[in-house]
């Protein structure tokens, strides 16, 4: 991918979404005037995409972007922003579907573990229920006999 660094400048008059950088750096960004190119903060990834505007009184090196431009990026004048071309819209809505439909599957790998660990609980608490109110009954039974024996004075029961 084409891409350069570059140090940022504050255009003197705000226009969020466009640069504006020398003639000079569109045959290395691979783009005409009018092109995209998304500026990024490589520290945190932050970036924006601006419409690029040729300005030979740009100094080669720079570019400059709107103070709003410079507060998405969270990056200050005379700071080195990465130009890097942008893709066409279509490879980012494909790259934004794929990694969506990673995170869905992943997000369904989990939830399938935590139902079938579920599952396994809601199983072993089954059968220990089953086992307590099995020796329970027993046990309440044997105390209606023991009682039955004595009342009716029989030992039959």
């Amino acid at each position: 991918m084409q891409e350069i660094r570059l140090s940022l400048r504050k255009r003197a008059f705000p226009s969020e979404g466009r640069a504006r950088l020398n003639a000079a750096h569109l045959p290395e960004l691979g783009i005409t005037e009018g092109g995209q190119v998304d500026l990024v903060n490589e520290a945190t990834g932050a970036s924006v995409t601006v419409t690029i505007v040729a300005d030979t009184l740009v100094l080669e090196g720079q570019v400059r972007v709107s103070a709003e431009d410079l507060t998405v990026l969270g990056l200050s004048e005379n700071e080195a922003v990465l130009v890097r071309k942008s893709p066409p819209l279509d490879e980012k809505i494909k790259k934004a579907a794929g990694e969506a439909g990673e995170v869905a599957r992943k997000g369904v790998d989990s939830l399938d573990r935590a139902l079938t660990k579920a599952a396994g609980d809601v199983k072993a608490g089954a059968g220990k229920a089953t086992e307590t109110i099995g020796t329970a009954a027993k046990k309440t039974a044997d105390g209606v006999r023991d009682v039955a024996r004595k009342v009716s004075g029989k030992d039959d029961l």
